[in-house]
């Protein structure tokens, strides 16, 4: 876990270790002398695609999200393995969740989505120059179950298909309207 040079850490320790993440416990103080007791959800980060096809739509999955208790539609994205490059995981994604390879690829942003108590970072990118990833396909996750579906950045951020509420999606879908406006 990053930790920023002014910051006096007294004590950390680990109280939970899971798959995905570890659950740490820290007693540090800021500058002031304010001292604070936390519990942080540890991650390695993770990336997320905003794949945009030919006729300007975004490719999105409908998948179960239990800690949301709802299906959400997201783009794909999915977590980083210790020390792995986010461009190449990103890659993955792509391939495992929609069946699809990108021709072109570019970093639109890096940032926190829950900063308050998990150090995950994730990282955004734009792939484009699409193309089906064909029979020999990376197969989704074992217990990944996804539906495909498209949608123009304007629709995901009007709520087109229901409330769109996951933030990396909406987030994914303001900047490559953004993008394509500049």
């Amino acid at each position: 876990m990053k930790r920023h040079r002014d910051i006096q850490v007294f004590s950390s320790e680990c109280v939970w270790q899971g798959r995905i993440f570890s659950i740490v416990r820290e007693r540090l103080q800021l500058p002031s002398g304010l001292e604070q007791d936390l519990a942080i959800v540890d991650h390695h980060g993770a990336v997320a695609v905003a794949a945009l096809d030919h006729e300007g739509r975004l490719q999105l999955v409908r998948q179960y999200r239990h800690a949301a208790g709802d299906w959400l539609i997201e783009v794909p994205a999915g977590r980083l393995e210790p020390g792995e490059d986010p461009r190449t995981a990103a890659m993955r994604e792509l391939e495992e969740e929609a069946g699809l390879r990108a021709g072109s690829w570019t970093l639109l942003r890096e940032f926190f989505p829950a900063p308050g108590f998990c150090s995950e970072q994730m990282s955004l990118f734009l792939a484009t120059d699409l193309s089906s990833a064909g029979p020999l396909r990376r197969s989704p996750d074992a217990y990944e179950e996804f539906k495909i579906l498209q949608m123009t950045p304007e629709a995901v951020l009007r709520g087109d298909q229901g409330t769109i509420r996951d933030a990396k999606t909406l987030l994914a879908a303001a900047l490559v309207l953004d993008r394509s406006r500049t």
